[in-house]
């Protein structure tokens, strides 16, 4: 898993606000170090997986499969089904009072699903009905992943020490990082050359096969990994577990200001990787090598992310780095096949501000949820924000849909309906980082 370590900030030495419960205090020192060695192991391997079905291929597949920007929009919205199952992960998580199986098998199953989708270019008797079977196994895919989400997180919290957090997801996640990237680049040349030769589907195959096989390896990582005995808790009422942190005032405007942020990405993030295939006709390559400039910039600047964090506070870092995306959207706008200047500079700024966004927000949630209950916490938050995601991937998806071959010429500008939708991300950021000021 590496949901909530790459929201880890490196750097920080001291106990965070809501983790007071006391991690590995079951475990001998020898197993807790053995575990977290595994969990980077895992992490590498995990990132495979996640870099390669989030990308670019994802929406290539989709492509070749026959999707619309509707359906475009409809996966930009799936991990909403995530997000809400995560209320499921928190409930089976209390009852079984036992993590590493739950997360484990759930983990291992989401991503062996893959399989199915690497073969689906090969069904073409099926007919329309693979891109139905595709978006099935998608769905079915993130609410398994959604169960493991709040019982890897409080495994990991009570396995890591509270003092070593930052530094150790901090080498986690640079781990995971060199892992995504040379995966990413290398999965791009791969998918282009079978591209070339005509045979998409092999191409298909192949990369998402490496991606299941990384996937299914961690999960056997994943289930060696020591766990330390949940703590005793008194059992508390299925529907006061998941309205309590609705109740709670500091948690309460954090899922909001949150879920306004997701509203305003969430309406054009499904659709870059289609304007850089279809508008800007990028290869899969160049698309790649876009990820790791990202990539490779995150490393450098998330140790002085943590330390700016560490020094000014989680928030004001958030508001800084909300500030600094709020004309990125615009890199994709002004650039042309000829000239990618402006998606250069996009990619390196993301690099620069956007780990003071995951991580400033993943450390609210921690910080702000307490250590009784934490999984409905971050259930809570996970499928409160996944709803604003689902509906602007949706709106997303219908104004495209509706925006059609509409064109607007602005002086030099020539704005299709992704473009268009670019622009009102743009303005959607510049709202929240306000909002983001005045209510978090």
């Amino acid at each position: 898993m590496n949901i909530l370590a790459r929201a880890r900030r490196p750097g920080r030495t001291s106990p965070r606000a809501g983790s007071d419960a006391s991690p590995g205090a079951t475990l001998s020192s020898s197993a807790v170090q053995r575990g977290l060695r595994l969990s980077i192991v895992e992490g590498a391997l995990s990132n495979i997986h996640v870099s390669i079905t989030t990308s670019a291929f994802l929406t290539g597949l989709a492509l070749l499969l026959g999707a619309g920007d509707f359906e475009l929009g409809l996966i930009g919205a799936l991990p909403f089904v995530g997000q809400l199952f995560q209320f499921v992960g928190a409930y089976l998580e209390e009852r079984l009072g036992r993590r590493r199986r739950l997360v484990a098998l759930t983990t291992g199953i989401s991503r062996a699903l893959w399989a199915l989708v690497a073969a689906l270019p090969f069904l073409g008797g099926l007919g329309a009905a693979r891109l139905t079977i595709f978006l099935l196994v998608l769905a079915l895919a993130q609410a398994l992943i959604g169960i493991a989400i709040n019982a890897w997180t409080s495994w990991m919290s009570d396995l890591v020490p509270p003092r070593q957090r930052g530094r150790y997801f901090g080498l986690r996640n640079t781990v995971a990082s060199v892992t995504a990237m040379a995966s990413t680049w290398l999965a791009g040349h791969l998918l282009d050359q079978y591209r070339s030769a005509g045979d998409p589907a092999l191409g298909y195959a192949l990369v998402f096969g490496i991606a299941v096989v990384a996937a299914v390896a961690g999960a056997v990582v994943l289930a060696r990994q020591p766990e330390p005995p949940m703590p005793r808790r008194q059992r508390v009422p299925f529907a006061a577990l998941f309205s309590a942190p609705l109740r709670h005032q500091r948690f309460r405007a954090l899922i909001l200001t949150a879920t306004g942020w997701a509203l305003a990405t969430g309406i054009a993030s499904p659709f870059f990787n289609a304007y850089g295939i279809q508008t800007l006709k990028l290869s899969f390559a160049t698309l790649a090598l876009f990820g790791v400039a990202t990539s490779a910039v995150t490393l450098i600047t998330q140790p002085f992310v943590g330390r700016l964090q560490d020094r000014y506070g989680d928030r004001r870092v958030l508001i800084g780095s909300v500030i600094g995306v709020i004309l990125l959207p615009w890199g994709w706008v002004l650039s042309t096949p000829a000239f990618l200047l402006p998606l250069w500079m996009t990619q390196i700024f993301a690099g620069i501000f956007w780990p003071g966004i995951t991580q400033g927000l993943l450390n609210l949630v921690m910080d702000r949820a307490p250590s009784e209950g934490r999984g409905a916490y971050v259930a809570a938050y996970g499928a409160v924000t996944g709803i604003g995601t689902f509906v602007a991937s949706l709106l997303g998806g219908l104004i495209a849909t509706g925006l059609g071959a509409t064109v607007l010429r602005i002086g030099p500008l020539t704005l299709d309906h992704y473009a268009i939708l670019f622009v009102l991300s743009s303005v959607g950021r510049a709202t929240m980082a306000l909002a983001f000021a005045r209510r978090l």
